[in-house]
């Protein structure tokens, strides 16, 4: 059963949530962003001793920049580490666990306000392994080049014209843009 109560409040209180049947770019706040800290405090707290490290991580966590008004944390493990525990101490605390995405995401977890209201997003991944570096190396370039801002911020419009409320297609067609910014990172 997952857990709903006042413990979210608090994230919704600062705008942040989506349906999972809608897809809606807002720009970035400071209350945002530091409700994205907060929350990966809270993560890497909860999981200390099983990760090694939990980074705020996507649009939401660049200032001023269109994202979605979800959280997205990056939460880093050693290829050794088993899932279970992190898994375990995750779900006590509201997350639900969609599965593992492989190279799209690791093994994501949702955090709802409401039921199919998310509010984070969480993906465990190899610590220091690709997926890590590019999610740090992503944000870090967004978060100090204005022209790399612009250019993503350029697509998402695009994309969200053309494709609606379909997230898969959204998604699939921010990939070329990652990828160049990833190359300039």
């Amino acid at each position: 059963m997952i857990r709903q109560d006042a413990g979210m409040d608090w994230l919704a209180g600062v705008g942040l949530g989506l349906d999972y049947d809608s897809l809606l770019l807002s720009r970035t706040t400071p209350a945002w962003v530091d409700a994205g800290a907060r929350l990966r405090d809270e993560v890497a707290d909860r999981l200390a001793g099983f990760v090694k490290g939990v980074e705020q991580i996507g649009s939401s966590s660049v200032n001023g920049l269109l994202a979605k008004p979800i959280v997205d944390l990056a939460i880093g493990v050693t290829t050794k580490q088993e899932l279970t525990p992190v898994r375990e101490r995750l779900q006590s605390a509201g997350w639900i666990y969609r599965g593992d995405a492989g190279a799209q995401g690791g093994h994501v977890f949702v955090l709802e306000s409401a039921p199919w209201h998310r509010v984070a997003h969480a993906h465990v991944v190899d610590h220091l392994g690709e997926q890590w570096l590019n999610y740090l190396r992503l944000r870090d370039l967004l978060r100090h080049s204005p022209g790399a801002r612009q250019r993503y911020e350029d697509i998402k419009l695009r994309l969200i014209n053309q494709v609606g409320d379909d997230r898969a297609l959204y998604t699939e067609g921010k990939s070329e843009i990652v990828a160049s910014l990833l190359q300039e990172a």
